[in-house]
C-alpha cells in the first residue's frame, strides 16, 4: 500500500486546539458535583446531620455541635478512600483507552484516538475500529462492517474516494484514509450525542452487596424506630430515647461494604495493570479467582509466536518453482511474519521478490478464505498468467489435481513435519496463457501441489511452569487452535498437558457428533485442532452452560463471540484486534500465558481479602450493635453515644479498606481447587465464627461496663469502648487467618498494616486526654481496665486457634455448597 503524506506534529497540535479532542460525547459537567453529593449521602453522614440537628433543636447545644463537627472526619475518610478508588479507575480507563495509527511527520505513529484531527491520515487494517470519518485514499480489499450505523448486516466493500465512518470496523483488507470529521461532527458522534453517558455496569458481587446493604439498612432503621418507641414506653426522655435510636441506627447500617468492595476491585485492577494486564470490566477481577477452565490458542500464547522457516519438502517440480510460487502467494508488502520469512528464504535460493514483481503484475488478490484456510493470487505477465495458493494442506488439496499416491506422499510429509511441532503451509500453482481466470472458483481449480514449508515456533520457556501451576490450582487448560492435529498435540505435550490417546479432537470430527456426545467431548477434550471460528464459541458456550467458569484467550475478529461468551474474555498480545479487545474483559499486553495465570492468582488474592475484610466488618459490628441495644433495653445509661460511634467509624473504615486490601494471598492460594460460583462470599461457618468472636467482645465489654458503673458512667464507657477497640485490633489479626492454621499466618510485612493499627491503638490514649475525654463523655481508664480489655480480646480470638480446619476446608465448604 502506498504511503501518503500526513500532517506535521505542529499542524496536528494547532488543529486539536481549534476543534477539540476526538470525543463523541463530552464528559458530564457535573461529575465532580455528583461525586461530592455521593460522599455527602453516606448513611453515617446523614445520621450525624439528623442527630446533630435534633440535639440542637432540643436545646442540647454541646452534643449537637459535636455531632455536626464530627462530619468533618467522617466525610474526610470517605472522601479520601473514595478518591483513591476513583483515581484507580481513572488510571485504569487511561490505560485501556483506544489507540490509532496515523501518519505524521512522514512516519506512522500510534496515538490516542482523542488526538485524531481533521486532515490526519489514519491507517486501518483488518480487525481494527475506525475512529473518525475519513475519505479512503489507498486501499487493498477494504471491507468494513457498518452495522452499528446503517443496520446493514453484510460487510461493505469500500474503494478509493469512499467514506469510512467512525464506529465501523474493518473486517478485511487495509487502507489509508484522510480524516474529514472528528468527535461530535462525525455521523457516529451525531447519534452518540442523543444518548447520555452511561455508567459502567456493576458486577454481580457489587449488586449483591448493594442489595444486602439496602436490606440491612432498612432493617436497621426499623429497629431504631422500635428502640425509640420502647425507650419512650419505659419512661425515658425524648432526648434519651432519640439518642438510643440514632445510636442503634448508626451502629447497624453497614455502609462500609460497598466502599470496601469497590476499592478492592479498583485497586486490584490497577495492580494487574502494572503487570501488563488491563481490566476493562471490574466483574472480571472478581471472576478470576473462580476460574475452572482456561481455553487458550497455541500460537503466540503457548509458543513464542516468532517463527523460523525450518524445513521445506518439494513435492512437485523443484526448489526454484516452490520458492517462486511461495513468494507470489505472499502480499507484495507483507506484514505477516511468516510471509516475510518466505521472502527471505526465497532470496537465499536466488529468488528475489523485487525481480519477480518487475516481471509479474498482481491481477487479482483473493483474500484469505477462512473455511479452507488458504489465500490465492493471480499474476499476469503479458499473455501469461499464474495462479498461486498457500495455506493449510487440507484446504489446498481440495483444489489440487493429484494422483492417489501423490496425496499419500503429501500427507506423509505433513505428518513428518507436524510430529516435529512445526506449523506447515502448503503451496500450489497453475500456469496458463490467454484469458486470465478472474472468478475465484475458476482460478482455484486443478492446481499443482509444489511442496510444504515447515515453520518452527518455540514453546515459551515459562509455559510448563504456568501449566503446572494451573494443575495445582485445579484449573483445566484446553488448547483451541486452527493448526494441524499433530502440531497442536506436540506443543500441548511439550507444555505439560496430559493429552492422552483420546485427548485430541478436530473441528470436523466434533461437528459430526450428536449434541450429547459433542458436549461430552468438549468437556473431556484437551486439544481442539482445525477448529472453525464458530466452533470456538460453541466450545466456550458448552463449558459455561455446564457451570464452568471459563477464561478464553483470543486476538482476532473471529475470537470475539467466544471472548464475549466466556466468563472472562482475555485479549492476548499487542497484535490483538480492536474487536477482540472490545469483546474481552481483560487485555494482556503480551502473549504471556504465565501472566494469565498470574491474574488468576491476583483474583484469588482479591477474593480472599474481600472475605477477610467483610468477616472483620461483621465481627466488629456485632459488639457495636450489641452494646447499642443492651444498655437501653436493660434500663442502663447509654453506653454508646453518637460521638462514640463516630470514633469507632473512624477505626473500622481504614482498617477494613486499607489493611486487608494490602494483604498478600494466602500461602496455599494456588494449591486449592477453584471456589464454586455457587459458594457464598461469607460461608455460614466463617460468618458464625466471626460473629461469635464479636459476641464475646460485646459480652466482655458490656460486663466491664456494668462492673465499672458504680465508678461513674463515664468511667464505665471508657473501659467498655477501650475493650471494643482492642477487640477490633485482635479481630484484624484473626481474620487474616481466614481458614489457615494460626501457625501458617505470616507476620504482616506491609507497612500499611502496622501504620493503621498503630493509629487505631493511639486513639485510646488520645481520647483519654484531659481536654478530649469530657467531650467524649468518658473518663481515663486505669491499668486494670486495660488488662481486662486485652484479656477479653484474647478470649474472643483465642478459642479459634484450636478449631481451625485444614487449609482445604474452605474448598470443601465450597464444594458442599455447590452440591
Amino acid at each position: 500500500m502506498g504511503m501518503i503524506v500526513g500532517l506535521t506534529t505542529l499542524e496536528a497540535a494547532e488543529r486539536l486546539a481549534a476543534v477539540g479532542p476526538n470525543r463523541f460525547v463530552e464528559s458530564r459537567r457535573w461529575e465532580r458535583v455528583r461525586d461530592l453529593v455521593a460522599s455527602i449521602a453516606d448513611p453515617m453522614a446523614i445520621m450525624l446531620v439528623v442527630a446533630g440537628s435534633v440535639y440542637l433543636g432540643l436545646g442540647d447545644t454541646i452534643d449537637g455541635t459535636i455531632l455536626l463537627l464530627a462530619l468533618i472526619p467522617v466525610w474526610g475518610v470517605d472522601v479520601v478512600l473514595g478518591a483513591r478508588s476513583r483515581r484507580a479507575l481513572t488510571a485504569l480507563r487511561a490505560s485501556v483507552e483506544p489507540r490509532a495509527r496515523v501518519i505524521r511527520d512522514g512516519a506512522e505513529q500510534t496515538i490516542s484516538t482523542e488526538a485524531i484531527v481533521p486532515g490526519d491520515v489514519v491507517v486501518v487494517r483488518e480487525g481494527e475500529a475506525v475512529h473518525a470519518d475519513a475519505r479512503v485514499e489507498v486501499e487493498q480489499n477494504l471491507t468494513v462492517d457498518e452495522a452499528h450505523l446503517t443496520g446493514e448486516s453484510e460487510p461493505q466493500l469500500r474503494v478509493v474516494g469512499d467514506t469510512i465512518y467512525a464506529g465501523s470496523r474493518v473486517v478485511a483488507g487495509r487502507a489509508s484514509a484522510v480524516v474529514i470529521a472528528t468527535g461530535r461532527h462525525t455521523a457516529f458522534g451525531a447519534i452518540a450525542a442523543l444518548v447520555a453517558n452511561t455508567e459502567a455496569g456493576s458486577s454481580p458481587l457489587q449488586r449483591s452487596v448493594g442489595t444486602l446493604v439496602k436490606r440491612l439498612g432498612v432493617a436497621a432503621v426499623a429497629i431504631a424506630i422500635a428502640m425509640f418507641g420502647l425507650s419512650l414506653g419505659t419512661g425515658s426522655s425524648v432526648v434519651k430515647a432519640f439518642g438510643s435510636a440514632i445510636s442503634l441506627a448508626m451502629a447497624a447500617i453497614p455502609e462500609e461494604f460497598p466502599l470496601v468492595l469497590t476499592l478492592f476491585l479498583s485497586l486490584g485492577a490497577v495492580r494487574l495493570a502494572r503487570r501488563g494486564v488491563l481490566v476493562r470490566r471490574l466483574s472480571s477481577v472478581e471472576a478470576l479467582g473462580a476460574t475452572t477452565v482456561i481455553c487458550v490458542d497455541k500460537t503466540g500464547t503457548l509458543t513464542e509466536g516468532s517463527f523460523e522457516l525450518a524445513a521445506q519438502r518439494v513435492l512437485g517440480g523443484e526448489d526454484a518453482g516452490l520458492c517462486t510460487a511461495a513468494v507470489l502467494a505472499c502480499e507484495v508488502s507483507p506484514d505477516d511474519a511468516m510471509e516475510r520469512l518466505i521472502v527471505a528464504h526465497a532470496a537465499t535460493h536466488g529468488i528475489v521478490a523485487a525481480e519477480l514483481y518487475a516481471t509479474w503484475r498482481l491481477a487479482i488478490d483473493h483474500p484469505f478464505e477462512r473455511e479452507g484456510k488458504h489465500m490465492t493470487h493471480v499474476w499476469q505477465a503479458g499473455d501469461r498468467w499464474k495462479v498461486v495458493m498457500k495455506g493449510a494442506l487440507e484446504g489446498v488439496l481440495e483444489h489440487c489435481a493429484l494422483a492417489p499416491h501423490d496425496r499419500v506422499a503429501a500427507e506423509h510429509a505433513m505428518a513428518e513435519l507436524g510430529s516435529l511441532g512445526m506449523r506447515v503451509l502448503a503451496v500450489a500453482a497453475r500456469d496458463g496463457t490467454g484469458h486470465v481466470p478472474t472468478e475465484r472458483a475458476d482460478a482455484e481449480r486443478e492446481l499443482h501441489l509444489l511442496g510444504l514449508l515447515g515453520f518452527r515456533d518455540p514453546l515459551r520457556a515459562e509455559v510448563p511452569a504456568a501449566i503446572a501451576a494451573c494443575r495445582a490450582a485445579g484449573i483445566r487448560v484446553k488448547v483451541i487452535t486452527g493448526d494441524h492435529v499433530l502440531t497442536a498435540r506436540v506443543i500441548a505435550e511439550l507444555a505439560g498437558l496430559e493429552v492422552g490417546p483420546n485427548g485430541v479432537i478436530t473441528g470436523p470430527a466434533l461437528a459430526a457428533l450428536p449434541a450429547a456426545e459433542r458436549a461430552r467431548q468438549i468437556h473431556d477434550g484437551i486439544v481442539f485442532a482445525r477448529v472453525r471460528p464458530e466452533q470456538k464459541h460453541e466450545i466456550v458456550d458448552t463449558l459455561v452452560t455446564a457451570g464452568e467458569v471459563v477464561a478464553m484467550t483470543g486476538d482476532g475478529i473471529n475470537d470475539a463471540p467466544a471472548l464475549r461468551r466466556a466468563s472472562i474474555g482475555v485479549s492476548m498480545g499487542p497484535g490483538a484486534t480492536e474487536v477482540a479487545r472490545a469483546a474481552a474483559g481483560l487485555v494482556l499486553l503480551d502473549n504471556d500465558f504465565s501472566a494469565l495465570v498470574g491474574t488468576v492468582r491476583e483474583g484469588r488474592r482479591i477474593y480472599a481479602n474481600l472475605q477477610r475484610a467483610f468477616l472483620f466488618l461483621v465481627g466488629f459490628h456485632v459488639p457495636i450493635i450489641g452494646l447499642a441495644i443492651a444498655a437501653p433495653v436493660l434500663g442502663l445509661p447509654l453506653l454508646l453515644l453518637p460521638i462514640h460511634l463516630v470514633w469507632l467509624e473512624l477505626v473500622v473504615h481504614p482498617v477494613a479498606a486499607l489493611v486487608f486490601e494490602a494483604e498478600p494471598e494466602p500461602p496455599n492460594a494456588m494449591q486449592q481447587p477453584p471456589r464454586s460460583p455457587a459458594a457464598p462470599l461469607l460461608p455460614r461457618r466463617l460468618l458464625v465464627r466471626s460473629a461469635i468472636s464479636g459476641v464475646i467482645i460485646a459480652a466482655g465489654a458490656f460486663a466491664l461496663f456494668v462492673v465499672r458503673l458504680p465508678s461513674g458512667v463515664q468511667a464505665a464507657r471508657g473501659a467498655a469502648i477501650t475493650a471494643v477497640i482492642i477487640g477490633g485490633i485482635a479481630l484484624t489479626w484473626a481474620e487474616r487467618a481466614v481458614d489457615l492454621p494460626w501457625r501458617a499466618v505470616r507476620v504482616p510485612r506491609n507497612a500499611t498494616f502496622w501504620l493503621v493499627l498503630a493509629i487505631v491503638a493511639a486513639t485510646i490514649p488520645l481520647a483519654m486526654l484531659p481536654g478530649v475525654a469530657p467531650i467524649l463523655q468518658i473518663s481515663p481508664i486505669n491499668a486494670l481496665d486495660l488488662a481486662v480489655a486485652c484479656a477479653i480480646s484474647v478470649v474472643a480470638i483465642g478459642w479459634r486457634a484450636g478449631g481451625v480446619r485444614h487449609p482445604t476446608g474452605h474448598a470443601r465448604e465450597a464444594a458442599r455448597v455447590a452440591s
